[in-house]
């Protein structure tokens, strides 16, 4: 049996360490990349193909949510496995839209994360148990909003840029990670403003912890 080949990617190296030695004492199982952030991960992707993407959602530069569509666009084939300290449901409902096929906490037994791996190669959608019986019970009984976008929501890509500039990044270093103009960052930046009503530099910062798309030092 050829092994399942997987690509780790967390931004702490203690965890990817971690991570990987866990992963060599499953049957079938071969580590052939890691990576510190969502860019990183989209290059290892499009490089190796692999059966499956163990990734954190909390990363620098690009967060695991928006890397998810990326990598799938690379690498059709691999299965995003999200492996988080968070549960919140929006993220689960963001992970999934955006192709992921499992969604872990990062205080799962390692059973659970090794059963996830089987249930992903067979295509099925895998969530911890700690928070599946949750997520579907307020999905089925949350109204529906008219299948639109509310007010204030954010573009995917908005929220990449969004990410960026708090992380203090400027508009041409932005616009060379996402491969766009420094133009079109700054209308992004308008429009983020725009949208969510924000007067400042300092107040989109808040946003951004607030809504945890970056982590204080």
């Amino acid at each position: 049996m050829e092994k399942i080949r997987i690509v780790v990617v967390d931004d702490h190296t203690i965890v990817r360490e971690g991570i990987e030695h866990l992963l060599a004492t499953f049957k079938n199982v071969t580590v052939v990349g890691k990576a510190g952030d969502g860019f990183e991960a989209i290059k290892i992707a499009q490089k190796e193909k692999p059966d499956i993407m163990i990734l954190d959602i909390s990363m620098p530069k690009l967060r695991g949510i928006e890397a998810i569509r990326e990598v799938k666009l690379v690498s059709p084939e691999t299965r995003v496995i999200i492996l988080s300290m968070y549960h919140i449901e929006e993220y689960i409902k963001q992970s999934l839209a955006n192709g992921a096929s499992g969604y872990l906490l990062k205080d799962s037994a390692s059973e659970e994360l090794n059963s996830a791996i089987r249930f992903v190669m067979q295509d099925q959608i895998y969530l911890s148990p700690a928070i599946a019986r949750a997520i579907v019970t307020n999905w089925l009984t949350e109204p529906e909003i008219n299948g639109t976008k509310k007010d204030g929501v954010l573009s995917t890509r908005e929220i990449e840029v969004l990410k960026l500039l708090a992380e203090g990044y400027s508009n041409k270093e932005i616009a060379n990670l996402l491969h766009i103009s420094s133009k079109t960052i700054e209308t992004h930046r308008y429009r983020i403003m725009d949208k969510l009503e924000l007067n400042n530099f300092a107040d989109l910062v808040k946003y951004a912890i607030k809504e945890q798309l970056i982590e204080l030092s």
